[in-house]
């Protein structure tokens, strides 16, 4: 059973036999027993019998009268059954249980009630699914004053199959009844705990609970201890609600009166009452979260989150320890939101750093690619100063002879008449000679104006974005961007023109490089037009390729992909360069010098 029976299926019996005849003594405080225990049983916390469905017996005259209260309770009850006995036990010669009566003694035990009998109307006559036998009873032969007897293994002669059975004693105990005392000792103990409660027990009192409770506190006093049997989930039988609660503390006492003031404050329709709401306002028990969820549409933001914050300071200082769960329960449900804060938090900065890593990494490349570029355009200016001083030194020179050329002449020829016919044609010539080159250079400007203007550029649109190393003036009189790749391992990058018009040819010079060291390491490259290979190469044996790339079109493309990857990326090789100087489409005139 999980929960109290349902009163109007159940039953009990309260059998209790206070006067006896000689030799047996009196037991006053078995008729306090019965009052206190039909006033629990028909009370609020425990089974809610009605007064007719709880039949007590006061020192029933005959054995018939027990057996014919507990056949009828036994054929009504179909929840729940109780049968309670306090008064002398008995015991035959052959070991058998006798439940003493008014006139009943060791001799007279004809005058008694078997045990077995009634044992056999609860478990054979009784249809309900719970059923509990309490015996507050011992063997009076063995009793002192003020004490009774108390028989060898009871709990066991009171085995019910499907119950659960308690007793007052064991087989080498008495149990007691202290004249000075308002109840016997066991039934008091028992009492006690199902209308004061169990600390720290089960908010219901089942059957293990209030044994367990009973035991440690009558072994404490130094009274005999109670047995205790039970078959088929007897002990999970609830007998009553947990009435016990601890004194509030300083924050529950706190948390109290700002939840009264909060109910006040709210409308009637608005709070949660349960059983245990009048509890919570006076802090005999710390009211839970959902009780104060309950007043979220009534009180301002603020107001309940200090109602939550005196909440949680109660379950965390309360003596409860179910109370003191439920703080730790939120508190790993807490500490789960934020480390899942925190994780996510992380991965978002562990990935922030990995892409500024990458970007680092990529300009380092880039300024590598750089420096190297730098380093060559410095090495070819130099190769190109070194030439135009000799051009000037040859072009001096030239330039003395010519001038010594005439006087020469004049002191070989002597008195040569001014007016010649050699003269005149000498002069014509040297005049043609020397407009020829000027001829020439307008000729070719005019061919690269021309040229220019059916040039289209080339722009960036995906993969890898090349670095850019400045602008560059080609042969058509024009300037064109430079791109610069540091290859790790492979580069793809495709490019679009910037513009929609009619070309046929892609010109560019691409430049592949690789450190020393490195020219046993293949470098294969490609250009591909709209998806189809146009170009391709390779370079090995030697650092560098510098390849011009003109190709005639059929049409016009729309996107111009290079690619280019090696078999290197060791401790020497860690990347090759790559450089595509003035990518652009051309327009051709058809144009001839003739």
């Amino acid at each position: 059973m999980t929960g109290l029976p349902d009163p109007g299926a159940s039953r009990a019996v309260l059998i209790g036999v206070s006067e006896y005849n000689e030799p047996l003594k009196r037991l006053d405080t078995v008729a306090h027993n019965l009052t206190g225990l039909e006033k629990f049983l028909t009370g609020p916390d425990s089974w809610s019998l009605a007064p007719k469905h709880c039949v007590v017996l006061p020192n029933p005259e005959s054995a018939a009268d027990v057996l014919d209260a507990v056949h009828a309770a036994s054929a009504e009850a179909t929840d729940a059954l109780l049968v309670y006995f306090a008064g002398h036990g008995l015991l035959s010669p052959a070991g058998d249980l006798y439940l003493a009566l008014t006139d009943s003694h060791a001799g007279r035990l004809f005058r008694a009630l078997d045990y077995d009998h009634l044992r056999h109307q609860v478990a054979e006559e009784c249809a309900a699914r719970s059923r509990v036998v309490i015996l507050d009873c011992c063997f009076s032969g063995q009793a002192l004053h003020g004490y009774m007897g108390a028989p060898p293994e009871l709990a066991d002669c009171g085995g019910i199959d499907g119950t659960y059975v308690m007793t007052a004693s064991s087989e080498t105990k008495r149990s007691m009844a202290p004249k000075t005392e308002h109840y016997t000792a066991f039934t008091g103990a028992l009492l006690t705990a199902l209308t004061e409660g169990v600390p720290d027990g089960p908010e219901l009192l089942d059957t293990e609970s209030v044994y367990r409770h009973l035991r440690r506190q009558l072994h404490a006093t130094g009274r005999p201890v109670p047995q205790q049997r039970a078959r088929n989930e007897g002990h999970r039988i609830v007998l009553g609600r947990n009435r016990w609660s601890p004194a509030p503390g300083p924050e529950a006492e706190a948390y109290a009166s700002e939840l009264r003031r909060a109910v006040s404050a709210a409308p009637a329709q608005s709070v949660t009452h349960d059983g245990d709401g009048g509890r919570y306002l006076l802090g005999d028990r710390v009211a839970p979260r959902a009780f104060v969820d309950g007043l979220a549409g009534t009180l301002p933001p603020e107001r309940l989150e200090r109602l939550h914050t005196l909440r949680r300071a109660a379950q965390r200082t309360s003596p409860d320890a179910a109370t003191q769960l439920l703080y730790w329960q939120e508190e790993v449900t807490l500490l789960q939101r934020r480390t899942a804060h925190a994780g996510d938090y992380s991965r978002r900065i562990e990935a922030e750093l990995t892409a500024a890593q990458e970007r680092v990494r990529l300009l380092h490349q880039e300024v590598t690619v750089l420096r190297q570029q730098v380093r060559r355009l410095l090495d070819e200016r130099t190769d190109e100063d070194k030439a135009e001083k000799l051009v000037s030194v040859a072009a001096v020179s030239e330039a003395a002879a010519h001038q010594g050329r005439p006087s020469q002449a004049k002191d070989a020829v002597g008195d040569t008449p001014a007016n010649s016919p050699e003269k005149p044609g000498i002069g014509a010539s040297a005049a043609l000679l020397a407009g020829v080159p000027a001829a020439l250079c307008v000729l070719f400007a005019v061919i690269a104006w021309f040229s220019s203007l059916g040039s289209v550029s080339l722009t960036y649109d995906s993969g890898r974005k090349p670095a850019s190393a400045g602008r560059v003036v080609y042969s058509g009189a024009g300037e064109g961007p430079r791109h610069v790749w540091d290859v790790a391992e492979s580069v793809k990058t495709v490019f679009r023109p910037s513009e929609d018009d009619g070309v046929d040819q892609l010109r560019g010079d691409l430049t592949v490089s690789v450190p020393r060291g490195c020219t046993d390491r293949t470098v294969e490259w490609a250009i591909a037009l709209d998806g189809k290979q146009a170009a391709h190469g390779s370079l090995t044996g030697r650092t560098e390729q510098q390849v011009s790339i003109d190709l005639d079109l059929e049409q016009s493309p729309k996107r111009i992909t290079i690619d280019a990857s090696w078999d290197g990326l060791g401790d020497a090789c860690e990347s090759f360069g790559l450089v595509w100087t003035d990518p652009r489409l051309s327009k051709s005139f058809g144009l001839a010098l003739w």
